[in-house]
């Protein structure tokens, strides 16, 4: 993959695409018989469409979004992991246009917009022969290049994104759920309507399936607590139900780029740079980046060369060197890496701010306390944030489901989602190279009930913790270990219906008969 960062139309270039193998459908599939255009060829197109437009009389809007859908395909060859699918490409214009208007970062591209269609405009008054016609070229060039930047940044972010969230799915159902997924986004662009059929598939209607399933099994508890029947479902049993298929272990392309760039030492000073950038404009009104974003938004940046060529051209301007070829590096070449950096940061930031915002719309009806939990959790799509929000979902869901079987009853009982933390019995074990010792051991865990491989802690917070490692005098080293494993710990998570017997029994005559219709709406039929 190949750049130049240029100040004028014959040098001016984007991203080549890049051949390797296919990801998740719509994302890095290979463009056929993608000729590249030359400059003139593209501008003359440009200026045939412009001067459509203004015999269309097209409104302003009209204009700035069939010329940026023009600029798309005309590059197509020079964007990398370009989608074919036309519904996702209609979504990378439409979050260069109608969705990012309102976002505050989409200032730089509104402004590059606005200058490359004047420009053009000029151009077609003046015509080709005019003394202006060089520089006029060389500007709509630019803009080109700069608009051209910040539609790769949107490719690699939505990209990025969406692969994140089939990876998600396909680690918790296996890989038969790739199928379902690659016909929502072959037939929906990205939006609210994409996630919420993505919500109601692999969350509302999976849940009410393995609910059923759970039933049939008998993967539940049910006791009586003094005055209060107490109902327990094991977050296990529902993941066992989920389960259909083995998880493969294979990264789309887009999720490679970003993974390696992550790794790869060559880019860090860059990365650096991008980041200090984004700092020192984030408190402008133009420029709001999110402090929690920038590291995200930074890599994806430097996925592209043009961050690599802005270190390179601000490490030559700075020490006084040259081009290969002689020449001098001049204050605009760097000042125009910049432009570009900035422009593909802008789209990059806008695009994570529409997604998140779609994604939280996509779910319904939902209570403010879920959907705050959910909007913090979800954080930049990265694999880690988008595990923890499919199993907050379904989490949310199951209660949700509880809820709804609960009916008109709902008052006599309440739910409650219980979580405790646990590790690996391999990890513990590991720990008797450490000064762990039977006693120690027996102390801090005890079995997992429902799992031979798990051990769940025994302190319920971190305090608790704290107060029996000093009771047990464990030595630095270990202590250090066993804390590690208490942060890093997933929850065991159970699901709970407690249903008050004294509030059911006010409502009847016959106990025993009402609470076999209420433990009926649950699907179970025997105590």
């Amino acid at each position: 993959m190949t750049d130049e960062n240029a100040t004028t139309p014959e040098t001016a270039a984007a991203p080549q695409a890049a051949s390797s193998n296919a990801g998740p459908a719509g994302h890095g599939t290979p463009l056929p018989n993608g000729a590249l255009l030359s400059f003139e060829q593209r501008l003359d197109a440009y200026i045939a469409a412009l001067r459509d437009l203004k015999e269309r009389r097209a409104v302003k809007e009209v204009t700035e979004r069939e010329m940026l859908q023009l600029l798309m395909r005309l590059n197509a060859p020079r964007i990398n992991e370009l989608p074919l699918l036309e519904s996702l490409q209609q979504g990378i214009t439409d979050f260069l246009t109608i969705r990012g208007v309102t976002d505050p970062l989409h200032g730089f591209v509104a402004e590059t917009v606005r200058k490359g269609i004047t420009l053009m405009n000029r151009y077609l008054t003046l015509g080709p022969d005019s003394p202006d016609a060089d520089a006029l070229r060389a500007e709509v060039a630019n803009c080109e290049t700069l608009l051209l930047k910040g539609i790769q940044g949107i490719v690699y972010t939505t990209g990025l994104c969406m692969d994140n969230f089939t990876e998600t799915l396909v680690r918790a159902y296996g890989d038969v759920a790739i199928a379902a997924s690659d016909t929502i986004i072959r037939e929906t662009p990205p939006g609210e309507d994409f996630w919420r059929r993505h919500f109601e598939h692999y969350v509302v209607a999976l849940v009410r399936k393995a609910y059923d399933s759970i039933i049939e099994d008998e993967g539940f508890s049910i006791a009586k607590e003094k005055s209060v029947l107490v109902i327990r479902y094991p977050f296990d049993a529902l993941l066992a139900q989920l389960r259909l298929t083995p998880p493969p272990e294979e990264k789309s392309r887009i999720q490679k780029l970003f993974e390696g760039e992550a790794r790869d030492f060559a880019t860090r000073k860059a990365r650096k740079i991008v980041q200090n950038l984004l700092r020192s404009l984030a408190d402008k009104s133009l420029y709001p980046f999110a402090d929690d974003a920038i590291d995200f938004i930074s890599q994806i940046v430097c996925i592209d060369p043009a961050a690599a060529e802005l270190d390179r051209l601000q490490t030559l301007l700075i020490s006084g060197g040259t081009h290969e070829d002689g020449r001098q590096v001049s204050a605009a070449e760097v000042q125009f890496a910049r432009d570009q950096v900035l422009c593909m940061a802008c789209c990059v930031g806008l695009t994570l701010n529409i997604m998140r915002a779609d994604f939280i719309a996509g779910l319904g009806a939902l209570g403010q306390r879920d959907i705050a939990l959910l909007r913090r959790t979800l954080g930049d799509f990265s694999l880690p944030c988008m595990g923890r929000t499919l199993q907050t979902l379904l989490e949310v869901q199951f209660v949700s489901e509880l809820r709804t079987r609960a009916g008109d009853d709902l008052g006599k009982m309440h739910m409650r989602t219980l979580r405790e933390r646990r590790t690996s019995t391999s990890a513990v074990e590991a720990l008797f190279d450490q000064g762990l010792t039977r006693i120690r051991r027996n102390k801090l865990w005890e079995q997992d009930p429902h799992r031979e491989d798990m051990l769940l802690f025994k302190p319920q917070s971190a305090s608790e913790l704290d107060a029996l490692l000093n009771i047990l005098q464990v030595e630095p080293l270990l202590e250090r270990e066993v804390r590690r494993l208490w942060v890093e710990a997933p929850f065991k998570v159970e699901f709970g219906v407690f249903l008050s017997l004294d509030l059911l029994a006010r409502s009847t005559t016959n106990l025993n008969q009402r609470l076999a219709e209420v433990l009926g709406r649950f699907g179970i039929t025997r105590i």
